[in-house]
């Protein structure tokens, strides 16, 4: 193993040591000698990694981000048709912020610090605005076999935006109190709105 793959390893631990400590607690009680004796390094050791505190929160979206977007690029590169498509993307979506209650969490904690550092704000603008960005394919390539448009229909911008608030308010939902919540009809709905 190089010393580059090493280097990548010890920070995932370290992120993923990051995660488990914003899946229990609250982001302003999290420190740095926290993170590390859940991951098993001294604090010096996470330091040599990350600096300060905040590029280890960054890595985390970047994380995120890439999870999500690596997931909805297996799911549009299938041989399959653009509703199947969309459908695959959109359930994927639901399972990974409504089902998953400590993605939420973390979200929730990284919101929250962002709030009192522009440092992290800046980070998480750039995460929803991806999101964003990969329901706006998701929307165009779903819409690809329609050949014709209404004059009705909502342009793909709007329908992410609502796409978007709808998965993530449910999430937090659910996050704080759960219910016999039927995500299939979410999916559906979800999957009306990408159709137009």
């Amino acid at each position: 193993m190089d010393k580059s793959e090493k280097i990548r390893k010890k920070k995932k631990a370290i992120i993923e040591a990051l995660k488990r400590c914003l899946a229990r607690d609250v982001y302003s009680r999290i420190t740095v000698q926290g993170i590390a004796d859940e991951a098993g390094f001294s604090k010096g050791g996470v330091l040599y990694y990350f600096p300060i505190k905040e590029q280890m929160y960054v890595e985390l979206m970047e994380e995120m981000f890439r999870d999500i977007a690596s997931d909805h690029e297996r799911a549009l590169k299938g041989n399959l048709k653009s509703d199947e498509k969309a459908s695959i993307s959109a359930l994927y979506e639901v399972e990974r912020f409504v089902l998953d209650r400590n993605t939420i969490k973390i979200l929730i904690n990284l919101v929250m610090y962002g709030f009192e550092e522009e440092k992290i704000m800046q980070p998480i603008r750039m995460f929803l605005n991806r999101h964003l960005e990969l329901y706006k394919s998701v929307i165009n390539e779903a819409r690809q076999d329609t050949p014709t448009r209404r004059k009705t229909d909502f342009e793909p911008d709007f329908i992410a935006r609502i796409a978007q608030m709808t998965v993530l308010s449910a999430g937090f939902l659910e996050s704080i109190e759960k219910t016999d919540f039927d995500s299939s009809k979410l999916i559906r709905y979800i999957i009306s709105l990408f159709k137009g």
